[in-house]
C-alpha cells in the first residue's frame, strides 16, 4: 500500500470505483499480555460515499484505519481499500521548516514530479481552499483550521479516490471546525472520493456522512449501523446515542 501522497497529472481527475471492505479483522497490540484491539471488524463503506465510525475513545478506531491503509497487519480477517488510498491522520503532519505550499508540493516533489509542476499545483490546490495569501507562511504562523486546509489540499493533490480521515477537526474549536466540515463537503461534491471518516463526535458524523456506524467499546466491533436522515439531523442522532449506549460505549 502506498500512501505517499502522490501529485496526479494536470488535468487528471480523481479516479473512483472501490469500496472499503473489513471482514473479520481481529488484532492485539502489545505483549505481557498483548491487548485485544479490534474484536472481529466487519464494515462496508461504499464507493463514492461518506461513511463514519463513531465510538468512544480508545476503542481501536485508528487502529483500524491504520490497519486499512495497511500500516499495520492483522492477525486475522482482511481489510480491503484497494490501492489508491490516502491517510489522514489526527495531526496535520505538516513539516515545520517547510512554507505551507512546499508542505503541500511534497508527496508530488518525492514521487518524481518536477518540481515547477508540484508547485504550480500546490498553488491552484491553496486557492481553491481560500490560502493562497499564506503559501509561503510556516505552519507555526497558521491557524489550526488553515493548518488543516493545507492537510486537505495535500489530501486532494494525492489524486487517491479513497480518503481515510483519522479525527481530522478534532483539535479545532467549533466554529472552526465547522468551516472545514463545509470545505470537506464541498470537495467531495466536487472529487467524489470515498471517504471513511473516525470522530467521536456525534454531530459530527451525521453532519458529513451518509451512514454510520457505531462502534462498541475494545475490542472494537461494529454493533450498529445508522443511515443519516438529511431532513432530520437530530433524529439520526439520537439513533446513533442510543446504539453507543446499547453497546456499553456511554453510560
Amino acid at each position: 500500500m502506498n500512501l505517499l501522497w502522490v501529485m496526479p497529472a494536470k488535468g487528471v481527475d480523481v479516479p473512483h470505483g472501490h469500496d472499503i471492505r473489513v471482514s473479520g479483522a481481529r488484532l492485539a497490540l502489545g505483549d505481557d499480555p498483548p491487548v485485544d484491539v479490534l474484536g472481529g471488524v466487519d464494515l462496508r463503506a461504499p464507493v463514492g460515499e461518506v461513511t463514519a465510525i463513531v465510538g468512544p475513545s480508545g476503542c481501536g478506531k485508528s487502529t483500524l484505519l491504520d490497519a486499512i491503509a495497511g500500516l499495520i497487519p492483522l492477525d486475522a480477517g482482511t481489510a480491503d481499500a484497494g490501492h489508491d488510498v490516502a491517510l489522514m491522520p489526527q495531526r496535520d503532519a505538516l513539516l515545520p521548516w517547510l512554507c505551507l505550499e512546499e508542505n503541500v508540493a511534497l508527496g508530488a516533489r518525492l514521487s518524481g514530479m518536477p518540481a515547477r509542476d508540484a508547485r504550480d499545483a500546490a498553488t491552484r490546490a491553496l486557492q481553491r481552499l481560500g490560502l493562497a495569501g499564506f503559501a509561503r507562511h510556516y505552519p507555526h504562523a497558521l491557524s489550526g483550521g488553515m493548518r488543516q486546509r493545507g492537510a486537505l489540499a495535500r489530501t486532494l493533490l494525492s489524486g487517491r479516490s479513497t480518503w481515510l480521515l483519522d479525527e481530522p477537526f478534532g483539535a479545532l474549536d467549533a466554529l472552526t471546525r465547522s468551516e472545514m466540515h463545509a470545505v470537506l463537503r464541498q470537495l467531495h461534491a466536487q472529487e467524489g472520493p470515498t471517504i471513511l471518516l473516525v470522530t467521536h463526535d456525534i454531530a459530527e458524523a451525521v453532519a458529513l456522512a451518509a451512514r454510520v456506524l457505531v462502534a462498541g467499546p475494545r475490542p472494537m466491533r461494529i454493533v450498529h449501523q445508522v443511515p443519516v436522515d438529511p431532513d432530520d439531523a437530530a433524529g439520526t442522532g439520537r439513533a446513533v446515542l442510543d446504539a453507543l449506549r446499547a453497546a456499553g460505549a456511554v453510560a
